[in-house]
Order: structure tokens, then sequence, then C-alpha cells
């Protein structure tokens, strides 16, 4: 890999290289807090109540920046319409398991003993 990075030129600092380095670090994020988890047994609640505080979070930030693009200030279009879809799949994401958590209650609460 360093061979490769080695004959490659350097990079200009655009927005879309910018763009990337932001992706690089939030994947880099992602593995870390994937290899937390992965260290230790987790309670099911916290896994949970984990999981709806970065949705909200996630939607916090997609909607302070869609008020800085209302009002003027230094975000791109394409900036905020990946934070608003980056938002709206983990929304729609955390329903579906909800969904499944529901569903197998109901299965459990349905078995006779």
């Amino acid at each position: 890999m360093s061979s490769i990075s080695q004959r490659l030129p350097p990079t200009v600092d655009l927005p879309l290289s910018n763009r990337l380095k932001q992706v690089s670090q939030n994947s880099a994020w992602q593995m870390k807090e994937l290899q937390q988890s992965a260290q230790g047994p987790q309670d099911f609640v916290d896994l949970l109540s984990s999981g709806v505080s970065n949705v909200n979070g996630m939607q916090s930030q997609a909607n302070q920046q869609i008020n800085q693009l209302l009002t003027g200030g230094d975000v791109s279009e394409v900036e905020v319409f990946t934070a608003v879809q980056k938002a709206d799949m983990a929304f729609r994401l955390l329903v579906q398991i909800r969904n499944k958590l529901l569903a197998a209650y109901e299965e459990l609460n349905a078995i006779r003993v």
C-alpha cells in the first residue's frame, strides 16, 4: 500500500479530497466503535440506548446543516443532502430493529407455557 501511495502525485486540497478525508475519518471512528463493542459483553439496554443516541445525533447534525445552508453558512448542498440521507437511513434502520424486536416479543408472548 505504501509503494502505491509513493507513486501517486500529492493530492491537491480540493473539496472532494476534504470529503474523502472526512469519510476515511468516519470509517476509522466506526471501526473503533466496532472494536470496542466486540471487546466485551455490553448490556442490551445500553446497546439500544447508544443506537438511539447515535440516530438522534445524526438527525441533530442534519438539522444544524440545514439551518446553516438556509442562513447562508459555509456548507454545501451536497454535504447537507448527505447528512440528511445518512440520518434518514439510520432512522429507518432503527425503526426496522424496533419492528423486529416487537415481533419477537409478540411471538414469545404467544407461546403457551
